[in-house]
């Protein structure tokens, strides 16, 4: 399916009143920013562009507007605001992108497979969801996908084991932690009960005393 190509109007009233009255009309708000040009205001048909976020497992996409006095821009999804409570969309932050010029953007990360240390009882910590990175418009992805299957209660994967390519500059530590297993959860508990019993003993002895 090809995503609508979202229609970009200029807005001539701003303030978080006319804000409520645009969403209700069904149009979202935003910002079109970037490309040392001064930011526009605009607003954007909130329905067409839930459906373009519904298709990609990423809300950090490029896409083509046709911007009202402009016609076509690349842009870059840089910020979308949710509600709180309903997550309905509030605003969108678009940054214009050109072909040659670096962009920095967090990309997902995906956990693949099932760990050998969640079959063996214990529980995976999905650590760092996306990852910082710097690269060209046309190398950007969706996310990036790391397999967890060989990894072991106490053992934990990083950035590194990512293995991006050189089309991906980081912006984090490469030794920072994407996911880890730890053992089950039952007997932590019961060792730190254990830990605590003793003390409360000596309580009760000390009070029949």
């Amino acid at each position: 399916m090809e995503d609508t190509k979202l229609i970009a109007k200029k807005r001539v009233l701003e303030g978080s009143s006319n804000a409520r009255r645009a969403r209700a009309a069904g149009q979202l708000p935003a910002i079109v920013y970037g490309a040392e040009k001064e930011p526009v205001s605009v607003e954007v048909n909130a329905h067409d562009f839930e459906q373009i976020l519904h298709h990609h497992a990423s809300e950090s996409l490029i896409m083509e507007i046709e911007l009202e006095g402009e016609g076509d821009v690349s842009v870059l999804v840089k910020d979308v605001q949710h509600h709180p409570v309903s997550s309905d969309l509030l605003h969108v932050d678009l940054m214009r992108v050109a072909a040659d010029k670096v962009i920095s953007v967090d990309v997902q990360i995906e956990l693949v497979g099932e760990a050998a240390g969640v079959k063996a009882g214990g529980s995976i910590d999905h650590v760092m969801h996306a990852v910082a990175v710097e690269c060209l418009p046309g190398d950007l992805v969706e996310a990036f996908e790391i397999d967890v299957s060989d990894l072991e209660i106490g053992q934990s994967l990083s950035v590194t084991d990512l293995g991006l390519s050189s089309k991906f500059k980081l912006l984090v530590d490469d030794d920072a932690v994407v996911a880890s297993v730890s053992g089950p959860q039952a007997e932590e508990d019961e060792e730190a009960e254990a830990g605590d019993a003793e003390p409360e003993v000596l309580t009760e002895k000390k009070e029949a005393e």
